[in-house]
């Protein structure tokens, strides 16, 4: 019964995963799209905190023509209720526990092997971070790995749980590449990662900032491939070689900080 009803209480850890079910309970059964409507965070992160709400048990699926319909699964509650006036007493630690578990849960690739890169930054993981993100627009190759290319005059971390990584070009026109799903400065950030003006799914990507005896290791791991279909593998080599000059230069840029 524990495991049963701490995969629930976990999944809600998420900020923006329970703003979601609380929708779908207060409103009842909704599609992807109304819920991304309402949200600050595209579809392709709506589909995956879905898909966690899923495997916890608290929301289930039907079809409806070529929809997925969202409703709460009133079995899941139960669970919850049930465990939580057996132990209520220990409640508290246990949840803190099953929330990181998830958290990192999520980020594994049980199909397709997640891309891990690593570097060491001549930083302290404060500032390691803050380049990693609000600096991004110093180091990041926008004329080779953007959506605009050489259109692209800017680009804005939005650094909270909910905010978004966006490219603005010289018309005044955003773009954004990825939603932030976890927020936690200066040791990790998780985004839904989705690079397209038109993402119908994302990947993962998570990265930690710890200190080290040279500065800060950073870790790396992009993952989540078999939400991209078929293209999951093929997209998951592409990354692989594509992160290595991206790095290579917030290398640079931490160098010269």
């Amino acid at each position: 019964m524990d495991a049963d009803a701490l995969g629930p209480l976990a999944a809600l850890a998420d900020p923006t995963r329970r703003s979601i079910f609380e929708r779908l309970a207060a409103e009842g059964p909704q599609a992807v799209g109304e819920l991304a409507d309402r949200l600050p965070v595209t579809r392709p992160a709506v589909s995956q905190h879905l898909k966690a709400l899923a495997a916890a048990g608290l929301v289930a699926a039907t079809a409806a023509g070529t929809r997925r319909i969202y409703a709460v699964d009133p079995a899941g509650l139960e669970a919850i209720r049930s465990w939580l006036d057996a132990r209520w007493d220990s409640l508290l630690d246990r949840f803190e526990s099953a929330a990181h578990k998830e958290a990192h849960a999520m980020t594994v690739d049980t199909k397709i092997p997640p891309v891990v890169k690593t570097r060491t930054l001549p930083l302290p993981p404060e500032a390691a971070f803050a380049l990693f993100t609000e600096r991004i627009a110093e180091w990041w190759p926008t004329s080779t790995h953007s959506i605009g290319g050489d259109a692209v005059a800017g680009l804005r971390f939005e650094g909270r749980v909910g905010g978004r990584v966006v490219e603005v070009h010289a018309d005044g026109s955003e773009h954004a590449w990825a939603d932030v799903l976890a927020w936690d400065p200066p040791r990790r950030l998780v985004l839904s990662w989705h690079p397209s003006d038109e993402p119908v799914a994302a990947s993962r990507l998570e990265v930690r900032f710890r200190a080290a005896a040279a500065g800060t290791e950073l870790l790396l791991e992009h993952g989540g491939w078999e939400e991209l279909g078929a293209r999951g593998g093929e997209l998951r080599e592409s990354y692989d070689t594509g992160w290595e000059p991206v790095l290579g230069r917030l290398d640079d840029a931490a160098a010269s900080s």
